[in-house]
């Protein structure tokens, strides 16, 4: 798995994630601290989020950071 793919991988889970608990990416930026677009950007892949941040959406989504970047084939 490259970069790209593992970028890909943890947007979709924050995407599966975050709907399942009823949240805009405008409430989940808002719950982290960010702008909407840094989670757009998140979720479709387009950048690599720092472990800070995904501390943070792990935190406002109320799971485990584990379920951010948990491998699910």
């Amino acid at each position: 798995m490259d970069k790209i793919e593992l970028q890909k991988l943890i947007g979709k889970r924050i995407v599966e994630l975050r709907t399942q608990k009823g949240l805009s990416q405008s409430d989940l930026a808002r719950a982290c601290n960010k702008d909407r677009q840094s989670i757009e950007r998140m979720e479709n892949g387009k950048v690599s989020p720092s472990i800070y941040s995904l501390y943070e959406i792990s935190v406002a989504l109320e799971v485990p950071m584990e379920e951010l970047i948990a491998y699910k084939s």
